[in-house]
């Protein structure tokens, strides 16, 4: 299952996956709205998860100061649309776990709800640090 929630500082939202064992952070999506307040009723999570799902932007993979890597999706104005944690292995897995990120926001919106639900993988991502979360 995927859902979407608010970060608690605001300004940001959460895409998280909640598989059998625990949850994983997708992606952060960017509130375009900015940094209003966590409640304000004006925020849309689906204006920011709209923005990760088109992709249109400069896909970057960068590595850590620890050997991981990070995926980082930013607009034409260089204004950061979404990233991911800085947990995968390899660039490569990175890279898959931005598509991943891609159809979980895509089956976020067409649900047009919070939260959905999505098939779960057979076999977990290779290429994925472990977390406490899981």
């Amino acid at each position: 299952m995927v859902e979407v929630v608010p970060e608690r500082a605001g300004g940001r939202w959460l895409l998280v996956s909640h598989g059998g064992l625990g949850a994983d952070v997708l992606a952060h999506c960017a509130d375009p709205a900015g940094g209003r307040a966590p409640n304000d009723r004006r925020r849309d999570w689906r204006r920011a998860v709209q923005r990760l799902s088109d992709g249109a932007g400069e896909l970057t993979v960068r590595t850590t100061g620890d050997g991981h890597f990070q995926w980082i999706l930013t607009g034409a104005d260089r204004r950061l649309i979404a990233d991911s944690p800085p947990v995968y292995r390899t660039a490569d897995g990175c890279r898959r776990a931005f598509a991943a990120a891609r159809r979980a926001a895509c089956a976020a919106l067409d649900a047009g709800r919070e939260p959905v639900a999505l098939p779960t993988m057979s076999d977990p991502m290779e290429d994925r640090h472990e977390t406490a979360l899981r």
